[in-house]
C-alpha cells in the first residue's frame, strides 16, 4: 500500500461510518426521537438497503458516488424536516427516554469480564473477518458482485449470464450484501477487513438494544445482567461476527421490540415508525423477511393497540418489506424464487429436484432422539445463559406477565423460523442454530430482568452463576465453530479459521487437479463455492442448474441430441461431492443415463470428485 493510499484510510473509514450512522441519526431527529447509537445504526442500515433496492428497481447504477449521494440527500432531507417541525411546534417531552449510552458501558465489578469479551470480538474481527460457511459464495460474494457489476440486474440469477455472475439460485434480499458492498465501495477494495466495522457496529447495536429492553423492564441492574447474559451466549456472538444475515435478524427483532415498548409507554406515534424500520431491516435479511412486519403486528395486537397504531406501523413496514419479493416475483414468477411454495409458483426445476434429493436425509434429522441430544449439548455448552433466559421467559409468560408475552412472541417467531430452516441447512444442526440468534438475544434481555426481579438470595446465586458462565464461555466465544474443549489452547486464537483453511486447501487441491487434466477449460458443478474460487482464472464454471444446461435434465431429449449438445457445450468434466446423495442425483436425473454416455471418475479427494463425461455416437435403431 503506497503512502497516498495509506493517508486515505482515515477518510475512507470516516465515510464508511458516516453512511452507517448519519442517515439514521437524521431520521431519528426528524421523528423527534432521542438519539441512540443503536437506533441510528438500525435506521441507517434500513435506509441503505431501501436505497439499494430502489436502485435495482429503477435500474440505476450502484456505485460509491450514487449511493453516497442518495444517503446524503436522505440525511439532508431528514434534517430539513426536523428543522421545519421544530419551527412549527416545540419539541415534545420525551418521558421515559432511556439512559445515555454511557450507562451501557458502566458495569461496575463486571467490567473486566465484559471487556475481555469485547477484546475477543475485536480479535476475531481483526484477524478473521467474514470467517464462516457460505460467505465465499453468498454473503460476501454477492456484495463483491454488486460492486464489480454496479447493479443487481444479475440477481436473482435467471439467465446463463446471471448464473455466471452468481451461481446459487436464490433471492435472499440484499440486506447484509448492501452493508458489505458499502464497506467495499468506501474501502476501495475487496479486503474482508473492511466489513469488520460493519459487523462490529451490528453487535454493539444489538447489545445496546438488549440493554435498553431490559432497562425498560427492570432498570439498570436488569440491563447490566442482560448484556452479560448476551456475552455469555457464544452462539449469539458467533452468529453475529461471521458477517451473515443472523446479525441483522437479531438486531431487527430487538429493535422492533424496543420500539414497540417505547410506543406502549409513551404512545408517541414516531416509535411505531421506528419499529417499522426495524421490521424492514429484518425483511432485508431472508426470503421469509415478511415474518418480521407480521411479528410487529402480532406484538401490537398483544399490546391491544388501537387500529390507528396498527395501520401506521403497517403503512411503513409492509410496503418497504415487500419491495424485494415483489421485484423477485415480477422477474421470476415466484416471490421466493428458489423455494417451492406448494407448487403455486414456478421454480428452477433442476435446483428444486437437486435440493429435494440431496436434503432428503436432513429433512428427518429433527425427528430422532439423537438429533435433539446433539442440539441440547450445543445449547448447554454454547448458550447456557440463553437457556436460563428461555426458562425464565416461559415461567413468567405462564404467569401472565405482559412483558414476558411480548418477548415470548419474538422468541417463538425465531424458534419457528429455525425449525422451518433446518431441512434446508446443508451445514448441519450446529450451523442451523445461528438462526436462533433473535431468540437468544430476547431471552438474554428477559433473563436480566428475571434475575433482578428475584429474591435477594436467588439473585446472589444467579449472579455467581452468571459470572461463572461468562468466564467459562469466553473460550467458546473465541473458538466457535470449533469446540474449545477439543482444541489445544495454543490453537484457540486462530481456531475459528479452521473451516476456511480446510475449504481453501480443498479448493486449491481441486484447482490444481483441474489444471492437470486435458480438455476444454469448462466444467459443470453443483458446488456453489467453485465459481467464486475460480473467478479470474481461465477456467469457466457452469452451475448445474444454469439454463445453459437445462437440456441435460430434459427427459424428452433424444440420446443423439444429448450427445450433440454436450459436445457443443465444450463441457467435459463434472465436479461434485463424493457423498452418495450427490452422485446418485447425477446418475438418476441427468441425461447421462443414455447409453451414449460413460461417466469415469478421474480424481477424488475427501471433498470433491471430478467425473469425466465420455460420449460415443448413439447406436443406430
Amino acid at each position: 500500500m503506497g503512502a497516498p493510499e495509506f493517508l486515505l484510510l482515515p477518510l475512507r473509514l470516516a465515510l464508511l461510518l458516516a453512511g452507517l450512522i448519519a442517515p439514521g441519526f437524521a431520521l431519528l431527529h426528524a421523528l423527534r426521537l432521542p438519539f441512540t447509537f443503536a437506533g441510528s445504526f438500525l435506521a441507517s442500515a434500513a435506509c441503505l438497503y431501501t436505497h439499494v433496492v430502489l436502485f435495482a428497481l429503477l435500474r440505476l447504477p450502484i456505485t460509491l458516488l450514487t449511493l453516497a449521494t442518495a444517503l446524503t440527500v436522505t440525511t439532508a432531507a431528514a434534517f430539513a424536516v426536523a428543522a421545519w417541525r421544530s419551527k412549527r411546534t416545540a419539541a415534545p417531552a420525551r418521558p421515559e427516554d432511556t439512559r445515555a449510552f454511557a450507562a451501557f458501558t458502566t458495569l461496575g465489578g463486571w467490567t473486566p469480564l465484559y471487556a475481555v469479551f469485547w477484546l475477543i470480538v475485536l480479535w476475531r474481527l481483526g484477524t478473521q473477518p467474514l470467517a464462516g460457511p457460505d460467505t465465499s459464495f453468498r454473503w460476501g460474494w454477492l456484495a463483491e458482485q454488486i460492486v464489480r457489476l454496479g447493479s443487481l440486474d444479475f440477481y436473482p440469477p435467471r439467465t446463463a449470464a446471471g448464473y455466471s455472475a452468481y451461481a446459487w439460485p436464490e433471492s435472499i434480499p440484499p440486506g447484509i450484501a448492501s452493508l458489505h458492498a458499502w464497506a467495499y465501495l468506501c474501502g476501495g477494495s475487496f479486503r474482508a477487513l473492511w466489513t469488520s466495522p460493519v459487523v462490529l457496529l451490528q453487535l454493539l447495536a444489538l447489545h445496546e438494544f438488549i440493554w435498553r429492553i431490559a432497562f425498560s423492564w427492570g432498570g439498570e441492574p436488569a440491563a447490566r445482567r442482560a448484556v452479560l447474559l448476551a456475552a455469555a451466549t457464544p452462539l449469539l456472538t458467533w452468529a453475529s461476527v461471521i458477517g451473515q444475515e443472523t446479525a441483522l435478524t437479531s438486531l431487527s427483532v430487538c429493535g422492533l421490540l424496543f420500539g414497540l415498548l417505547r410506543w406502549h409507554k409513551t404512545r408517541a406515534p414516531a416509535w411505531l415508525t421506528f419499529a417499522a424500520l426495524a421490521a424492514v431491516l429484518g425483511a432485508s435479511a431472508r426470503e421469509y423477511g415478511l415474518a418480521y412486519p407480521l411479528l410487529g403486528l402480532g406484538v401490537l395486537a398483544l399490546m391491544r393497540a388501537p387500529r390507528r397504531a396498527l395501520l401506521r406501523f403497517a403503512a411503513v413496514a409492509l410496503p418497504l418489506a415487500a419491495l424485494w419479493p415483489l421485484r423477485t416475483w415480477a422477474l421470476t414468477g415466484n416471490p421466493l424464487f428458489s423455494l417451492n411454495l406448494a407448487g403455486l409458483f414456478p421454480t428452477n426445476s433442476v435446483f428444486t429436484l437437486w435440493s429435494t434429493h440431496v436434503h432428503t436425509a436432513a429433512r428427518h434429522t429433527l425427528f430422532t432422539l439423537g438429533a435433539w441430544r446433539e442440539i441440547a449439548r450445543y445449547l448447554v455448552l454454547f448458550a447456557p445463559a440463553a437457556l436460563f433466559g428461555a426458562l425464565a421467559l416461559v415461567l413468567h409468560a405462564r404467569r401472565g406477565l405482559s412483558a414476558a408475552r411480548w418477548c415470548a412472541a419474538g422468541a417463538a417467531t425465531g424458534l419457528a423460523l429455525w425449525l422451518a430452516s433446518v431441512p434446508f441447512t446443508a451445514g448441519g444442526l450446529f450451523y442451523s442454530l445461528r438462526v436462533l440468534s433473535p431468540a437468544f438475544a430476547l431471552t438474554a434481555a428477559f433473563g436480566g430482568y428475571a434475575i433482578t426481579a428475584a429474591s435477594i438470595p436467588a439473585r446472589r446465586v444467579a449472579d455467581t452463576a452468571l459470572a461463572v458462565a461468562l468466564l467459562a464461555t469466553l473460550p467458546f466465544t473465541l473458538t466457535l465453530p470449533e469446540n474449545a474443549y477439543r482444541t489445544p489452547p495454543h490453537h484457540w486464537p486462530d481456531a475459528a479459521r479452521s473451516f476456511d483453511r480446510v475449504t481453501l486447501a480443498s479448493t486449491l487441491q481441486l484447482t490444481a487437479a483441474l489444471r492437470a487434466l486435458p480438455g476444454p477449460a469448462r466444467v459443470l458443478t453443483d458446488y456453489a463455492g467453485l465459481p467464486p474460487a475460480l473467478a479470474g482464472t481461465d477456467l469457466t464454471v457452469v452451475p448445474l442448474w444454469s439454463p445453459a444446461v437445462a437440456w441435460l435434465f430434459d427427459q424428452h431429449t433424444s440420446p443423439d441430441e444429448l450427445v450433440q449438445r454436450w459436445r457443443d457445450s465444450r463441457l467435459r468434466y463434472v465436479i461434485t461431492s463424493p457423498a452418495p446423495a450427490f452422485l446418485d442425483f447425477l446418475t438418476r436425473h441427468a441425461g447421462w443415463r443414455a447409453p451414449a454416455f460413460a461417466l469415469a471418475p478421474v480424481w477424488q479427494s475427501d471433498a470433491f470428485v471430478i467425473i469425466e463425461v465420455i460420449t460415443e455416437p448413439a447406436p443406430a435403431h
